[in-house]
């Protein structure tokens, strides 16, 4: 499929019929979510919610994820919604070994890809606290909650309008306080991810997580995020 950024509205570009579209069970707060059936294929449609976003930046990180098998490729883009290929799978609140070996293996995965962009800027307080240990930059997702990951014969990661350049720690320590993971998990979890963990850093990142988790849902609340109407 040929990307249109602006101007085409997807019912005319894919020639489907509203009555096509099947809002699926799980929704974030940020977008609408929909299943596509139309000619015996599958497509996950996004009806963004959020105004702020680089969607352009986050259809190039998609695709980039996609080419490590982590993500679905992303197929459409204009300034209301995205369309992209529909990966099965299910989401997880407590993990396994098992699964805690494939994620840790994902996270690298996406670690590993190489992208030139200058780094996501936190609150002076997050910038002040980070100072404390060397940064060590990375293509982070930028929001590794459960609802953002499935897994399936392959985990995957949806939902990438808060990716780009970040350290590394950020979706280490997201990982650990979204799936609740204790001690041992979590040692077993970055063992899994690399040798060299810092789990000093590990904690303050966990903290850093745990403030912006919190300001963003405090703003959602309370009417501080900008909406597309």
């Amino acid at each position: 499929m040929q990307i249109r950024y602006i101007g085409w509205k997807i019912i005319n570009y894919l020639n489907f019929s509203e009555k096509e579209l099947q809002l699926l069970p799980n929704q974030g707060y940020c977008n609408l979510n929909y299943l596509l059936k139309h000619e015996n294929k599958k497509y996950h449609v996004r009806k963004f919610k959020l105004a702020d976003r680089d969607r352009v930046l986050e259809y190039k990180i998609q695709n980039l994820a996609a080419r490590k098998k982590i993500a679905a490729r992303a197929l459409y883009l204009d300034e209301e919604m995205m369309v992209g290929e529909f990966i099965e799978g299910v989401h997880k609140k407590k993990l396994s070994k098992k699964e805690m070996r494939t994620l840790a293996i994902a996270v690298k995965k996406l670690h590993s890809i190489h992208f030139r962009k200058k780094p996501i800027q936190f609150s002076k307080e997050v910038r002040r606290k980070a100072k404390m240990f060397k940064q060590e930059l990375v293509l982070s997702h930028g929001d590794l909650n459960v609802k953002n990951i499935l897994f399936g014969v392959r985990v995957k990661f949806i939902d990438w309008e808060y990716a780009g350049v970040s350290d590394k720690y950020f979706d280490l320590a997201t990982v650990s306080k979204e799936f609740g993971l204790n001690v041992q998990e979590e040692k077993y979890f970055l063992r899994a991810y690399g040798k060299k963990i810092n789990f000093k850093k590990l904690e303050l990142y966990k903290e850093i997580y745990e403030v912006l988790y919190k300001k963003w849902f405090d703003d959602l609340e309370q009417g501080k995020l900008e909406f597309l109407t």
